[in-house]
């Protein structure tokens, strides 16, 4: 055995195993939950051939109480009576707080769905039909050419 590494969470020394973290040469937080925020750091300690090593990196792991506030900006529009054939266009506004996203200035972060009947959905592209334009916190669906219900 060439290598010792060693943990401490917020600087008390932690063993992943013992808190039932799966664990090989680091460890894996599979079901996250607030108990495991904190400030872990691992040393590794590497002795080969009469020399010593050592690597340390530290991992900081918080909790955000994030929000996503939708609304439907020309709702009161789309209340009243539409005519069938003539383009529907809903805008949808998004203020997204706290939350951490892959690229948070991406416009992907917001999708638009239909919802069947049944509860099950389905995500919408743009087609012939119906056209999709993403902004940052302006998210417009058209249906080009709606049939009465």
């Amino acid at each position: 055995k060439y290598a010792d590494i060693k943990w401490t969470k917020n600087g008390e020394p932690w063993d992943p195993k013992s808190d039932g973290k799966s664990k090989f040469n680091g460890f894996v937080i599979r079901k996250y939950d607030a108990q495991d925020a904190g400030m872990y750091v691992g040393q590794i300690f590497i002795n080969k051939d009469g020399e010593s090593y050592k690597c340390e990196v530290e991992v900081e792991i918080v909790t955000l109480e994030g929000s996503v506030k939708l609304s439907i900006a020309n709702a009161k529009t789309l209340t009243k009576k539409q005519k069938a054939g003539k383009p529907l266009t809903i805008k949808c506004d998004a203020d997204i707080d706290n939350l951490k996203l892959k690229d948070p200035k991406s416009p992907d972060n917001i999708n638009w769905y239909r919802v069947f009947a049944d509860g099950d959905d389905q995500l919408l592209e743009s087609n012939d039909n119906i056209s999709i334009e993403k902004g940052i916190g302006t998210y417009l669906l058209t249906i080009n050419n709606p049939t009465a219900a």
